[in-house]
């Protein structure tokens, strides 16, 4: 349940530099859980592709004007990635665009949505339990030594 009254909305080309700058942010996040990821890494151009396929949903949260954070997902795999800025977690708005994620799923005839989360995430792990994901696959990793 969202605690504060957000709104959410699907991302318009208007709206890719952000969602771009969020997923720069997810990266960077998820450093702390895979050190194989690139800490220097910026996005500056990916969602312009995305954005107005139907196949795809890049949904936005707003506080007021603000966008706070984003969830992308598709038909085929789910979500991709899901970032919400630090001052507006645990107010229920991971939740909402799961939720939201969760509608135009079903209206796409998904039968499913499938994510991948870093294990040792367990904020993001305990988010989606709580919104009724189990885990059904391993991925496993074999860090090469230089």
């Amino acid at each position: 349940m969202i605690k504060k009254k957000f709104t959410i909305r699907k991302a318009q080309m208007a709206d890719v530099k952000i969602v771009n700058s969020f997923l720069t942010k997810l990266i960077h996040d998820e450093k702390k859980y895979d050190s194989n990821i690139n800490e220097n890494c910026i996005i500056s151009s990916f969602y312009e592709n995305f954005v107005e396929n139907e196949q795809n949903c890049i949904l936005l949260v707003e506080d007021h004007t603000v966008i706070i954070g984003y969830l992308y997902g598709f038909v085929i795999n789910g979500v991709d990635a899901m970032f919400v800025e630090n001052n507006y977690r645990n107010l229920g708005v991971g939740n909402a665009l799961i939720d939201e994620f969760k509608k135009w799923s079903k209206q796409q005839g998904a039968k499913y949505i499938q994510l991948k989360v870093c294990n040792k995430n367990d904020n993001a792990i305990s988010l989606y339990k709580k919104n009724g994901f189990e885990s059904t696959k391993t991925i496993m990793l074999l860090e090469l030594e230089e």
